[in-house]
């Protein structure tokens, strides 16, 4: 049974963002473990105001936290994501890549006898395999496409931004913002 859905939520979030470091090679479970990441950071908020609502103090605590976060890029950029992902499909990003190319050579010596050529070729069949590309990065695409008229002041800020050092920033404050409600406690 869960005892505290606010510290689950979010270390669901944390999980799905572990997974995005996982699946960074592929596309497809990368978007899937974004989307989930969205979701799950965006709802830590929502269940920490459904869990301690009635504990003394959280309103008032909590009403000095909301504007704190909306002065905070990230999660105003967190909260348009999630209802990009939610109500109109896959977050977009884009990603870096590179390919490897390599060739087998073979260096003869000036001078050298045709003859001892074509062996050495006979014995070098070449392979040519496919050449694969690796992530390097992946960054947010088009976000004016799902930020309202008054936050298009974010799109600069977060047009090409890395995904993974965006979403370890959501974590970190969401971490720190759980924390802090519960030493408030004590």
């Amino acid at each position: 049974m869960i005892q505290n859905p606010t510290r689950h939520t979010l270390e669901r979030a944390k999980h799905d963002l572990s997974e995005m470091k996982t699946a960074f090679q592929d596309d497809e479970e990368f978007s899937y473990a974004l989307s989930s990441f969205v979701d799950a950071a965006r709802s830590v908020t929502f269940h920490m105001q459904k869990q301690y609502q009635m504990k003394e103090g959280f309103g008032e605590w909590y009403s000095s936290k909301v504007a704190e976060m909306t002065m905070l890029p990230y999660l105003r950029f967190l909260l348009k994501a999630r209802n990009h992902s939610i109500h109109q499909g896959p977050i977009p990003t884009g990603a870096t890549r590179s390919i490897d190319l390599s060739a087998d050579m073979i260096l003869v010596e000036e001078g050298s006898k045709p003859g001892s050529l074509g062996s050495e070729i006979a014995k070098a069949s070449p392979v040519l395999e496919p050449p694969v590309s690796k992530t390097l990065a992946r960054w947010f695409w088009d976000v004016s496409r799902y930020l309202d008229k008054g936050d298009k002041v974010l799109a600069p800020k977060f047009e090409k931004k890395d995904v993974i050092e965006t979403s370890e920033n959501i974590v970190e404050y969401l971490d720190k913002l759980v924390d802090e409600w519960v030493a408030c406690q004590f």
